[in-house]
């Protein structure tokens, strides 16, 4: 069961560590309906150190824990 997701944008070069139950993230489907993949994906992890370790390895310029649910 995954605790903690990343969700990398490649279009952008950021990322966002989110709880799986944040309203950003719900649980990797995020907040649109739809998830057309040509900017991003989600990546559900079992631990808070493997995504962390997950998105340090992604090298993305702005990485970052989200704001709301401070995983």
């Amino acid at each position: 069961m995954h605790t903690h997701f990343v969700y990398r944008n490649w279009t952008r070069s950021r990322g966002r560590i989110h709880l799986a139950d944040c309203s950003y993230c719900n649980h990797g489907k995020g907040t649109q309906p739809e998830d057309s993949g040509k900017n991003g994906e989600w990546q559900g992890f079992g631990s808070r150190e493997a995504a962390f370790k997950a998105a340090s390895a992604m090298k993305l310029e702005d990485m970052k824990a989200c704001a709301v649910c401070a995983p």
